[in-house]
């Protein structure tokens, strides 16, 4: 863990005991705080025949939205105003105890239903310059509306806006309940995003790890396994959301919406799977990158054996004769300096028949 991390969860920590002894549902934001983050929420209103986009800047202005014939998207950007949220949420009569949920950034994504409403937790995922970045944000589904509420400016759901503005799709023709998925289905569809450049950094790993010439960080690999293994944690719980959705009965979602949940589902499931393949890439880049480096080093210790198998019966005659011993007979000899060589020579024309014949060069 880096002492950034450290430091959010110890700011964390402290905000959770500021509840210490609250009672349920209290309304306290224990993220960190973003003073610098304004409060914003936007809304957009359609029906097939038009649309209407405005900011809302007083709770006063949501009024006529809680009984509209229309669908109404609110979003609510800054959480950390606990004030704004709580006014919102009631607002639309959401249930003190999903409020509290809501102003907290980490809780765990699930799916809930209470009377006729829905709250679904979920956590955006992208990679901004080759860091994962995770968010949560909550959704609560009524009867035509959604409520969104995020941490900071920015989420991936311009795409959907722009949809509803232009009118393509079947958006604009379905009720609040096709909202709600379509908001699932981008925030999948990043995921697909996410994993496809997370997957490119595995491929480089993998080619660095086969190219024995240049030597790997495994540093780099544990990096990334930790993020499948944080972008996994994301996941998971995403699944069970969306069961839970297709399990809920005589709730909102309507039985049209619901072969689109199932759709949502089957892609949930499909991002489990490659990032369980992902996940068994990277130790396999762990594995091969041991293999390659032990295959090098055996390559080492086998030319140093060859060299050692030519040079040392060289070396033990040259130490024979260069022995301070006076009575040495081949010393006094004529020939007996290239008698030496001849023997030193001779020596490695074995080794070298020896090194061929056993094929320790293949």
């Amino acid at each position: 863990m880096t002492t950034t991390q450290g430091r959010i969860r110890r700011r964390r920590a402290s905000k959770h005991a500021a509840k210490r002894g609250a009672p349920p549902g209290t309304a306290v934001y224990t993220g960190e705080v973003a003073a610098s983050v304004p409060v914003d929420v936007q809304v957009i209103d359609y029906d097939p025949s038009g649309l209407r986009e405005t900011e809302a800047y007083g709770t006063s202005a949501l009024t006529p939205y809680t009984q509209a014939n229309t669908v109404t998207w609110i979003n609510l950007t800054g959480i950390h105003k606990a004030e704004a949220v709580q006014a919102v949420c009631g607002e639309f009569g959401v249930h003190p105890l999903w409020v509290e949920d809501i102003l907290n950034p980490a809780s765990r994504s699930k799916a809930d239903m209470i009377d006729d409403r829905v709250l679904v937790i979920a956590r955006m995922v992208r990679i901004e310059d080759g860091v994962l970045h995770s968010e949560q944000v909550s959704m609560v589904l009524g009867k035509g509306w959604v409520l969104t509420f995020q941490e900071r400016p920015g989420d991936v759901w311009e795409s959907l806006r722009t949809r509803i503005r232009v009118g393509n799709g079947r958006v604009r023709r379905m009720n609040s309940d096709y909202l709600l998925h379509a908001l699932l289905d981008q925030i999948v569809d990043h995921y697909f995003l996410s994993l496809e450049q997370l997957e490119g950094r595995v491929d480089g790993l993998e080619a660095l790890a086969i190219d024995g010439d240049k030597r790997l960080d495994l540093g780099i690999i544990f990096e990334l396994k930790n993020e499948l293994a944080e972008f996994r944690r994301t996941v998971w719980p995403m699944r069970e959301s969306i069961a839970a959705l297709l399990r809920m009965e005589d709730g909102p979602i309507g039985g049209v919406v619901l072969p689109y949940f199932r759709d949502l589902y089957d892609h949930v499931v499909q991002v489990m799977d490659i990032l369980e393949t992902s996940r068994e890439r990277v130790v396999g880049v762990y594995e091969l990158h041991l293999a390659v480096t032990s295959h090098r080093l055996n390559d080492i210790m086998k030319l140093l054996t060859i060299v050692s198998t030519i040079f040392i019966p060289m070396t033990f005659i040259a130490g024979v004769y260069g022995m301070n011993f006076q009575h040495i007979p081949e010393l006094q000899w004529d020939y007996g300096y290239l008698y030496v060589w001849a023997l030193m020579l001779g020596t490695a024309a074995i080794g070298a028949v020896v090194v061929y014949s056993r094929r320790w060069l293949s």
